[in-house]
């Protein structure tokens, strides 16, 4: 990324909790630079069949039909996406509602960081991928300083004692373990991640830190806490 778009990224960060189309905004800038960056890896878009879990307000399902993918989104809270996608399934990331080998590539952006049992979506990714087929799947690492989201960076101190200081000085809400806006949060870290992807019978051909230069993600035992957003390339 250029220093301008490290600028654009910072300011929709900054406002992307104004409005459901600001976040839009944000998740559409996000996913325009990730596709640039599967393009640098010959991983092109253009007449596959996508499936985006976890599609949020649409930001990148927009992104994806844009550079000609034939998208199916899919969340489980149709309230929040945006119409530009009509393709929209009301589903849980566990039971995926697709025949076998039904798509070439899925897109699954800060979901897996929310599920009990996250397993069971890999195995269901797997479950419809093609042979040969893609999975992006990316989570900002729990330990990294934004890894809790919204209790960031108060989760070093533990869960109860995050939980009180974000409500005292973030106006937190949350009265059950680390509940956000997503749902659940839970501990997911860059080695569980690894461990979860090859018990589910896919493989990792690549991991990288998202917008950064620099791949702080291959870094042992560091990244965990320096990584602030992981990317995994998996494929079936």
């Amino acid at each position: 990324m250029h220093i301008k778009e490290y600028i654009k990224l910072y300011k929709l960060a900054k406002s992307r909790n104004k409005s459901e189309m600001d976040y839009f905004e944000f998740e559409k800038f996000q996913a325009e630079m990730v596709i640039k960056s599967l393009k640098r890896k010959n991983i092109m878009l253009k007449s596959t069949r996508v499936l985006d879990i976890g599609s949020g307000r649409g930001g990148y399902s927009y992104a994806l039909t844009k550079n000609g993918a034939h998208v199916i989104s899919l969340d489980m809270d149709s309230k929040k996406f945006n119409a530009i996608n009509k393709r929209f399934v009301n589903a849980d990331a566990a039971i995926l509602p697709f025949k076998p080998y039904s798509f070439d590539i899925v897109f699954c952006s800060s979901v897996i960081e929310h599920l009990r049992e996250p397993k069971k979506m890999l195995l269901e990714i797997r479950r419809i991928l093609k042979k040969g087929g893609i999975c992006y799947l990316s989570f900002p690492p729990f330990w990294s300083p934004v890894g809790a989201h919204q209790f960031k960076p108060f989760h070093y101190f533990g869960e109860k004692t995050a939980i009180k200081l974000a409500r005292k000085f973030y106006k937190v809400r949350s009265y059950s373990s680390y509940d956000d806006e997503y749902g659940k949060l839970y501990i997911m870290a860059i080695s569980k991640a690894k461990k979860l992807i090859r018990e589910s019978g896919l493989k990792t051909i690549g991991v990288s830190t998202r917008h950064f230069p620099i791949n702080l993600a291959k870094i042992p035992f560091f990244n965990e806490f320096l990584t602030w957003h992981v990317e995994f390339l998996i494929q079936r």
